[in-house]
């Protein structure tokens, strides 16, 4: 990595914290066979120090306010000393910080030295976990041990651990395959955050919004949204965004979504060529026999116009999209036609928006 090409502001918006003195940023991903190389340059070790002893201090104070309260005048814990190192040994091992940064690709602007080049040193999990640490000993330094802020980046970094891969770079990838124009990320607006649902306490422990132990690591039911992200990519004419806990947790969910939809319009494509307006339902419903998407639901209403003539409104849904395409005709037959025509023009990349918004169910 070279000084010019280090995306200091992509990081900050990643993790989540703008630095008052960005020379830490960059100290935090300076390894010491760099700075071997170039006097006067420091190294990122005594930060993954400071990072370390922050880190145990958010999991450890999380875990107190979650398990345990006063009583009587005493703190009372409904986890064990076991049962709590058990827990906090997870959120801060090896594989779990380096999974972090790696489904971040944060990695990649990390500065080596010659022999971490030679030694393929990016190759292990080591040098992630280590600079997950050096960041967050960063930011302890930048905000001078502001805990909010520390809270703040720690859940940044965790709440994306049950993403596999890093899809926004996959998606760049995919597009410059293409020819495609990179992907554009764009802020929504933030939302209040959502309260977990009073189950969700006897089985997550909120670090992050990532599962605890006893739950088996599933993330299925956590729904906390703070920040709604969208991403668009110029070639099509598709918004996708996502919602999420966090400003990088929400780019990566809009930017998975994106990746899919760009593979499914292949599988589309090569199905059934072209949208035919008048036979839409029955393309969608042949997309659905083949398993490349799943059966459309259709819902009508009828009204009447100023002459009293029946006017016919089908809403057409996906379970693949997050919205609903409605359609209105004379006919009812011809209101179902276009609703999914709509429907199958979006998922080919030709429309840009639903009429609405899926109904929670």
């Amino acid at each position: 990595m070279k000084l010019e090409e280090f995306d200091g502001s992509k990081i900050e918006s990643l993790i989540g914290y703008n630095f008052k003195n960005p020379g830490l940023l960059i100290q935090a991903f300076t390894r010491s066979s760099y700075s071997a190389e170039n006097p006067g340059v420091e190294n990122n070790e005594v930060l993954e120090f400071y990072g370390d002893v922050a880190l145990n201090l958010y999991v450890s104070r999380s875990m107190s306010e979650e398990f345990g309260k006063i009583n009587h005048g005493q703190y009372v814990s409904e986890k064990s000393e076991g049962e709590l190192s058990e827990i906090r040994s997870w959120y801060v091992n090896k594989k779990q910080l380096a999974k972090c940064i790696k489904v971040l690709g944060l990695e990649k602007y990390l500065f080596l030295g010659k022999s971490d080049i030679d030694n393929n040193v990016l190759e292990g999990d080591s040098v992630k976990e280590d600079l997950f640490e050096s960041i967050v000993g960063a930011v302890v330094i930048d905000c001078g041990w502001n805990y909010e802020k520390i809270k703040d980046v720690c859940q940044g970094l965790f709440s994306i651990s049950d993403f596999d891969e890093n899809y926004i770079a996959l998606l760049e990838e995919e597009c410059d395959k293409r020819g495609w124009s990179k992907p554009i990320f764009f802020d929504d607006g933030a939302m209040n955050r959502c309260m977990f649902e009073s189950q969700m306490r006897s089985n997550y422990l909120p670090l992050g919004c990532i599962g605890s132990m006893r739950s088996n690591f599933d993330f299925s039911n956590i729904t906390p949204v703070e920040e709604k992200f969208s991403v668009h990519v110029l070639n099509l004419r598709n918004f996708y965004s996502e919602y999420g806990s966090t400003k990088a947790r929400s780019m990566l969910g809009a930017a998975k979504k994106y990746y899919e939809f760009i593979f499914r319009r292949d599988k589309i494509k090569e199905a059934i060529g072209s949208v035919d307006e008048k036979l839409a339902a029955n393309q969608l419903n042949e997309l659905a026999q083949k398993g490349i998407i799943q059966v459309p639901k259709y819902v009508y209403s009828e009204s009447h116009d100023d002459n009293g003539n029946p006017v016919w409104s089908c809403s057409c849904e996906l379970n693949e999209l997050d919205g609903v395409f409605e359609k209105k005709d004379s006919s009812k037959k011809v209101s179902k036609q276009l609703a999914a025509a709509a429907a199958l023009k979006y998922l080919y990349g030709e429309e840009t928006s639903y009429n609405g918004q899926k109904e929670e169910k």
